[in-house]
């Protein structure tokens, strides 16, 4: 027999590789730029149920994560209906077409045009 440190060393310490995998993803949505400071949790769940008239534990560990979403992404557009054709056209940034802006790149303002729908 090998004596080890804890419960979790059982089933070839698979309980600690999967804190560690969801830990890891944890870490990764903590450095991305475009989430929020709020706190992150990583819930590490034990059932431990008797089998065998008790002769006999069920250990099942349970790893879980809770992320932040990635910030919302905001954009203003001004819309007119064209003959058969909804136009919308994004607003905003302050440059007008073919004007640079402050990094030298030439402005030119997105439009989308959406046909409407037949009643």
């Amino acid at each position: 027999m090998k004596e080890v440190a804890t419960v979790l060393d059982f089933a070839n310490a698979a309980a600690l590789d999967r804190i560690n995998y969801e830990l890891i993803k944890v870490i990764e949505n903590l450095q991305n730029p475009n989430t929020d400071e709020k706190p992150r949790k990583l819930t590490i769940e034990m059932s431990i149920t008797p089998v065998n008239n008790r002769t006999t534990v069920n250990i099942k560990t349970t790893v879980k994560k809770t992320l932040r979403p990635t910030n919302a992404v905001h954009a203003q557009m001004a819309m007119a209906v064209i003959g058969s054709t909804y136009q919308l056209v994004e607003s905003g940034g302050g440059y007008i077409d073919g004007q640079k802006d402050i990094f030298g790149e030439i402005h030119e303002t997105n439009i989308v045009k959406i046909n409407k729908s037949e009643e």
